[in-house]
């Protein structure tokens, strides 16, 4: 991570660790407009997601769905525990709340949380006198 994209995740969204279930791993990107997160959430499709901002505090709950191959089988062994992801991140006022979006592929969800007007670099005009 440059100290670039280091300064904007530490400046812009933060990740809180605490809550129930399994703490999904996710990654954030840095555009001049928006920063990227990237979560994995497998077995996960857009009805057992759950993504909101409260109080400037984004968070992910999701259950995945666990499906037998059919009928006739019965579980012998277990190696995925289909508990609860949870996580959350403060979102700084750099973020504009109202224009997040959220999608979801293959277990893959993707937010997109636009910068504000404020947060965005511009090119400062220089005149002369």
């Amino acid at each position: 991570m440059t100290d670039k994209t280091s300064a904007a995740v530490h400046r812009g969204v933060s990740a809180d660790l605490t809550g129930d279930g399994v703490t999904p791993p996710a990654d954030i990107y840095e555009t001049d407009s928006e920063l990227v997160l990237v979560a994995d959430l497998p077995g996960v499709g857009p009805e057992q997601l759950n993504i909101q901002v409260d109080k400037g505090v984004l968070t992910l709950e999701a259950t995945p769905a666990v499906e037998m191959p059919g009928d006739d089988y019965a579980k012998t062994y277990v190696g995925f525990w289909p508990g609860t992801f949870f996580r959350a991140f403060a979102l700084s006022d750099e973020i504009d709340r109202e224009n997040i979006a959220a999608e979801v592929s293959n277990g893959v969800v993707t937010i997109h949380l636009p910068k504000a007007p404020s947060a965005r670099s511009r090119k400062i005009e220089i005149k002369t006198r």
